[in-house]
């Protein structure tokens, strides 16, 4: 089977970029941030200290995280729950960044990620894809971007999604997630020594999508796979 690992920052443009791609190509799509958010609501509806890493990994026992996709559209569910609408809240987003260091948390979702890229064509993206779970990839980019583009990309996903955006919160929340992920001691954002980087910056949607495809290797990532190499560009 074939994947591709997108790495980088929280606002970096990874989801949206994520997802054309896979539309583009005729694939699935992973938002893998998405796994984290699911297990942080269902730890919130069961009132775990979310500060107390021992209490988050017994907690983690319970919820089972799963992805289905549904007229193309990836639909999280913890516990057969599809909590996809609940994920993209200023609460959910902070509360994640401290659940999703804890090792338990980190290996459940793994697992899942993998399972997932080994039953097909994948497009996978969060922060340790290219690093921990997908190392193998032969195709692995790092988007990037300032904080004050990510701020204002963060602020219009959460108005098109009929919540309200406080700037300033969220380039403090942006700034504070950067630190804890580049600093967590179990996978940290990093950049992996075969990725490509992108500056997203200054580059609309569609220059992202070019600059990707114009780099991918398609060379299977098992000697045994039969995927025909896909045709670009329709």
């Amino acid at each position: 089977m074939y994947s591709v690992a997108i790495d980088g920052p929280a606002g970096a443009g990874k989801s949206k970029i994520t997802t054309l791609l896979a539309q583009k190509l005729g694939w699935n799509y992973l938002d893998t941030g998405a796994l984290y958010r699911a297990i942080t609501v269902k730890m919130l509806d069961m009132g775990v200290d979310t500060h107390d890493p021992k209490a988050i990994a017994k907690a983690c026992e319970s919820i089972k995280i799963n992805v289905k996709y549904i007229d193309g559209k990836q639909h999280t569910f913890a516990n057969e729950e599809d909590v996809t609408p609940r994920l993209r809240t200023q609460q959910i987003s902070n509360t994640s960044a401290q659940i999703s260091p804890v090792k338990e948390v980190r290996a459940n979702v793994k697992k899942l990620q993998r399972d997932l890229a080994k039953s097909q064509n994948i497009i996978v993206e969060g922060r340790d894809i290219g690093t921990v779970v997908l190392p193998e990839s032969k195709n692995k980019f790092f988007l990037t971007a300032s904080v004050d583009v990510r701020t204002e990309r963060r602020a219009k996903q959460l108005e098109e999604s009929g919540h309200i955006a406080d700037r300033v919160a969220i380039r403090k929340e942006i700034e504070e997630r950067d630190r804890l992920d580049s600093t967590r001691k179990l996978s940290p954002l990093t950049l992996a020594h075969d990725a490509i980087l992108i500056d997203t910056s200054n580059l609309n949607e569609n220059q992202v999508i070019t600059a990707i495809l114009s780099q991918m290797k398609f060379a299977p990532n098992s000697k045994k796979s039969t995927v025909q190499e896909p045709e670009l560009g329709k």
